[in-house]
């Protein structure tokens, strides 16, 4: 067999395969086959796919993009910067050895813009800093669960690499008894371990945060930042105060364990370990444990940004660390942000999500977590509930993952569920009101760009249910608002060439192109303005999520997440 033809053994996509699971019923057959059947949607699912085959960080041939190229591994990867144009983006730039640029095997890129409402354009700056976190390995490793590569000989299986690089990248970030958005990395101005980015240094940042202090530099300053959330001087000064803080400047990106990383990661370890029960891997239960000591209960101190919930409301904190002790001390579990902690609507539906994921719905502050999630829905306040999470469609994503992948369906969800759906539908509309050539997208809040946010929304209405939309005697309009969305992906979907030409044979029996859509905001720094996450992978695995769910009907029965999936099969009978 010629060598071509061999590699394209790996992939060709049949979505009537999803109709074995289905066997027997004969409405949900029905629905499979009518939606497997829309122009462009198999094309978009093996395109997000070969995108996240083409782009996740591991060691490759030569020296590759630092998008894709490990930077630590083998002969390493390009020395890059990442420029970003308004027709493109992503595209790497060189830049003096000078600064050294580095990544993690096995995560997705994501890229930091700062000020970019000041800075960029439609919410991008030129430039932008390659990140590596924990939250993006674990969200965009999510919907590859959704995906049956069981037809497949082993050799050619390409999910299972994908998810097992994913899994050591994400145990890489615990750090101590939980786990963090950052890795540890060594300390800069003292012998104290820090978390922090990989790009960024921390001399930079210290000689930056000197001239923000510099009487001389005020006018500048407030003109760059006038109307801008961003950090106030106080905090710039007690951090870079050698009597009060030894650890100097490592504290500004030296944050502690969080309730959300460490969700999503044990979430991920149990997804996991269900797949590939040999692995060793388990799900640190132990670290959600952690929960129960960080709740909005009897607290001295107040954010202020999440007034909306009250006092005493029992949900988790964000950060796992004791917001009453003196602000720098024990430096290395980390710096709480201007030394108070929070309650993020986002972040405790994502704890819910693990907890009931994991058997972990008897943990002290579940139930008031749930709580809380339903509050926000009630009083309509989850738009800005989201303290960390300035896209639009970030809370009703984790809120309905929480209670359909999650299971967290106790007390007052239901009813907040209803009311989600109806105020989704409604939002909708809406947006199509304004901008009636993206019928069927939802708006994405500061996220200029609509497509991150209609995979999001997607999903969410596939999570709700149609049982439940049918209930509300809204059957109609949730059917035609979630064919809407989908064929909203599908058209904004753009195609292109892959980076690597391992991908390019592997996905040859297709188009032998990856699917791209515009980079999201899906993330802030405690200051809004000062720093936005973007990232494309992100993207285009909330896309594949929201269409994978699509094409197997997620929305018509109650199955679990994973317990029906799309079956992938080679493109001619393997040998």
């Amino acid at each position: 067999m010629a060598r071509c033809s061999r590699s394209a053994l790996v992939l060709v996509m049949i979505l009537a395969t999803a109709l074995a699971a289905a066997a027997g019923q004969d409405d949900l057959s029905r629905v499979i086959r009518d939606r497997g059947s829309l122009p462009g949607l198999t094309e978009s699912i093996q395109g997000a796919l070969a995108y996240l085959e083409d782009t996740q960080v591991r060691n490759r041939p030569g020296k590759g993009p630092l998008l894709c190229d490990s930077s630590d591994e083998g002969d390493g990867c390009k020395n890059q910067l990442t420029l970003n144009l308004p027709f493109r983006e992503n595209i790497g730039l060189s830049v003096p050895p000078l600064l050294k640029a580095r990544n993690r095997s096995g995560e997705w890129a994501s890229h930091v813009h700062f000020l970019p409402k000041k800075l960029g354009l439609k919410g991008r700056d030129f430039f932008s800093v390659q990140d590596s976190n924990l939250f993006m390995t674990s969200f965009i490793g999510y919907p590859l669960f959704l995906l049956d590569e069981s037809a497949f000989r082993e050799e050619h299986r390409i999910i299972a690499p994908m998810l097992r690089l994913a899994m050591k990248n994400v145990e890489s970030f615990r750090r101590g008894d939980a786990y963090n958005f950052w890795a540890e990395l060594p300390g800069v101005r003292g012998t104290v371990p820090r978390t922090g980015p990989f790009n960024i240094p921390v001399e930079m940042i210290e000689k930056l945060g000197g001239a923000y202090l510099n009487p001389k530099f005020a006018r500048f300053f407030a003109i760059l930042s006038r109307g801008q959330q961003v950090p106030p001087p106080f905090w710039i000064e007690a951090c870079l105060d050698p009597k009060g803080n030894p650890t100097g400047a490592d504290a500004l990106f030296n944050i502690p364990n969080d309730t959300d990383d460490t969700s999503t990661a044990v979430a991920f370890q149990h997804l996991y370990r269900l797949r590939f029960p040999n692995d060793g891997v388990a799900p640190d239960r132990a670290a959600l444990a952690v929960f129960r000591n960080f709740r909005d209960l009897h607290r001295d101190k107040e954010d202020g940004r999440d007034a909306w919930k009250g006092k005493n409301t029992g949900a988790f904190l964000t950060w796992l660390k004791d917001e009453s002790r003196p602000t720098f001390e024990r430096a290395e579990i980390g710096v709480i942000p201007l030394a108070v902690n929070n309650v993020d609507a986002v972040v405790n539906s994502n704890a819910a999500f693990a907890l009931a994921l994991t058997g972990m719905r008897h943990l002290p502050g579940y139930r008031d977590c749930l709580r809380l999630i339903a509050d926000a829905i009630h009083k309509q306040a989850w738009p800005q509930a989201g303290l960390y999470y300035p896209q639009f469609m970030i809370f009703p994503y984790a809120a309905s993952r929480a209670w359909r992948d999650g299971g967290a369906r106790e007390g007052e969800m239901g009813e907040a569920m209803d009311k989600l759906l109806l105020d989704l539908l409604d939002i909708q509309q809406g947006w199509a009101k304004r901008e009636p050539k993206h019928l069927g997208a939802f708006p994405g809040g500061e996220d200029r760009s609509d497509h991150l946010s209609t995979a999001l929304g997607l999903t969410t209405l596939l999570n709700l249910g149609r049982e439940r939309a049918v209930r509300l005697a809204v059957a109609d309009r949730f059917d035609r608002a979630v064919t809407a969305a989908a064929r909203y992906l599908i058209a904004v979907r753009q195609d292109r060439a892959p980076i690597n030409p391992s991908t390019r044979a592997r996905f040859a029996a297709g188009s032998g192109k990856v699917a791209v859509w515009d980079s999201g905001l899906f993330f802030s720094a405690s200051f809004w303005d000062l720093g936005h996450w973007r990232s494309q992978a992100f993207t285009v695995a909330m896309a594949l999520e929201a269409l994978t769910k699509y094409a197997i009907a997620y929305d018509l029965d109650d199955t679990p997440f994973g317990s029906r999936r799309l079956k992938l099969v080679p493109a001619v009978p393997a040998r």
